[in-house]
């Protein structure tokens, strides 16, 4: 049988305790601004996909239920409106009179509210900058651009690309292959 020397003691000193503690400070703290531009990013990618299965969503339900199908910008969350800007939110509605307005007998779809305060959503596209259709054929009133900017994100951007057809595409780059900037 081994003899067992309880004199001699196992673990660390209080000085090398110390150091393993200061190189995890020195590494957490160069890496946490990497996370939270991660994070940020995500958040931001959520998001623009969010605003594209809204598309989706009107698209699909003017095919579906042989109807134009509307997605307007609105500050309120209750009507459209024209001074509001898309990142203040928008609703997507049943627009049986194609009048692009809410009316009493037409079905709201979805609401969605304010994008955080550190995102700008621009639209930028032929006919009505404050909506976009979609007719029973899946065809859009217009095609255009939504770009996506979060201010955290060093002037990147992400952008939801909508044809005439209606189809909807998430691209980061221009048609000339050029990474997207945030103006």
């Amino acid at each position: 049988m081994k003899k067992i020397n309880y004199n001699k003691t196992r673990g660390f000193t209080l000085i090398e305790a110390l150091i393993v503690i200061s190189i995890a400070m020195i590494i957490l703290t160069s890496a946490i601004p990497a996370f939270s531009h991660i994070i940020s990013k995500n958040r931001q990618s959520a998001l623009l996909y969010n605003l594209f299965s809204h598309h989706q969503l009107a698209r699909s339900e003017a095919i579906k239920t042989n109807q134009r199908i509307t997605l307007c910008k609105s500050s309120n969350q209750t009507q459209c409106t024209s001074e509001a800007q898309w990142h203040d939110g928008w609703i997507v509605f049943v627009d049986n009179n194609h009048n692009k307005i809410i009316n009493v007998n037409e079905r709201v779809i979805h609401v969605q509210q304010a994008l955080d305060k550190s995102l700008t959503l621009k639209y930028r596209g032929f006919g009505s900058q404050n909506y976009i259709s979609y007719f029973s054929s899946g065809w859009s009133t217009s095609n255009g651009t939504f770009t996506l900017c979060s201010q955290a994100n060093d002037k990147t951007a992400e952008s939801i690309i909508i044809s005439r057809t209606g189809r909807a595409r998430i691209d980061n780059k221009s048609s000339t292959g050029e990474a997207l900037e945030c103006l």
